[in-house]
């Protein structure tokens, strides 16, 4: 019985460690109509001028999300998630920011 607890304290932290590494591997999926629409509430754009600016932020890290270390997918990830808002263009530009801005000239 204690093997089996000793097993068990051990996998339990292996397997959220390989769940945030997963994670880190994907782009996340934002909802680009709510944070739009809370954007425009806020006065800030139109919601087809975010849309697009989100969608086109989406596609630029769609096409080179692999190219980014995870620890720095990890800490932008939270930081364009702060306060419940989730924003493509914050986290192009966190990524972006965290290599030198390499990644949207092709360079990374």
């Amino acid at each position: 019985m204690r093997t089996f607890v000793f097993a068990l304290a051990a996998i339990v932290p292996a397997s959220c460690v390989i769940g945030q590494a997963g994670a880190a591997d994907r782009l996340p999926d934002f909802d680009i109509a709510r944070n739009c629409h809370e954007e425009v509430a806020g006065g800030i754009n139109s919601i087809a001028a975010c849309s697009k600016d989100e969608t086109d932020a989406k596609n630029e890290l769609a096409k080179g999300w692999s190219k980014f270390s995870a620890s720095n997918k990890k800490a932008c990830v939270g930081e364009s998630t702060t306060g419940g808002e989730q924003s493509y263009v914050e986290l192009l530009t966190c990524l972006e920011m965290s290599t030198g801005g390499h990644f949207s000239k092709g360079q990374q």
